[in-house]
């Protein structure tokens, strides 16, 4: 499998409208990797393009990476910055296959055009759905609003994303699949608290735990540190990667 990281900001992305803080500034003068849209990624495998939440950008992002067909299309929880381009499907040229939970799927307005071109199916905690040759299994994580992560596993290799959690700890479940997992994806807005979602330094600290464990740090915030500066903090450690948009990875 590949994953490639669409997205890799907070809610407002960086730089977003009006706002003047240092991340936004040096984003706007220097580009490159400071630069981040709302949080994305895609996972395909030879035969299989799999989008992982829609954020608004995510049109954009479509056309930038020419991707023409989607085999399915997973949406972690209803908070705008996840589903808030979901729209585009309006316009897809093939039906598209949609999956959330409960929470997710009922709460933004589904025109007859997007129910016509969509064919939802709500997900239940732990129980997997085949797409094709890769299986996808939901896990719950602690967020304000019902939220899902996402276990990515084709043959013998496997990617864990935990989406929005907010709690520093893991649970049993979540110990045992990332000691299994190739790939960890968490998404820290902050470097050291400041947000409801757990913080860089927190996942440092269970990047320790699990060496044989690859750890992607995405969703970063106003309030986190450059990309330059994370990369130094994480310089150390042999197993953290700080994303980036475009950033691509083979599993």
């Amino acid at each position: 499998m590949k994953i490639k990281f669409t997205g890799t900001g907070d809610g407002r992305g960086i730089p977003s409208v009006g706002c003047k803080c240092q991340r936004c500034s040096l984003a706007r003068k220097n580009g490159g990797k400071n630069r981040r849209r709302t949080v994305s990624v895609i996972v395909t495998n030879k035969s299989d393009t799999i989008l992982f939440d829609t954020p608004s950008s995510i049109g954009q992002v479509l056309n930038e990476e020419k991707i023409f067909h989607l085999t399915a299309v997973f949406l972690s929880h209803k908070h705008f910055d996840h589903v808030g381009g979901v729209t585009v499907f309006e316009y897809w040229p093939e039906k598209i296959l949609v999956y959330g939970n409960m929470s997710v799927l009922g709460n933004f307005e589904i025109t007859d055009r997007l129910y016509e071109n969509c064919e939802f199916h709500v997900l239940h905690d732990k129980k997997s759905v085949k797409i094709n040759n890769i299986k996808v299994k939901p896990f719950s994580v602690a967020h304000k609003v019902p939220t899902f992560g996402l276990i990515f596993t084709e043959n013998d290799k496997m990617i864990m994303h935990f989406s929005d959690k907010a709690e520093k700890r893991l649970d049993d479940y979540e110990k045992r699949l990332l000691k299994k997992s190739d790939l960890a994806i968490f998404h820290a807005p902050g470097f050291d608290g400041g947000t409801d979602h757990i913080d860089v330094l927190q996942v440092l600290k269970i990047a320790e735990k699990y060496p044989s464990t690859t750890f992607v740090i995405t969703h970063i915030g106003h309030n986190n540190l450059s990309h330059d500066e994370l990369e130094k903090v994480v310089s150390s450690y042999g197993n953290v990667v700080i994303a980036y948009d475009g950033l691509t990875l083979q599993v």
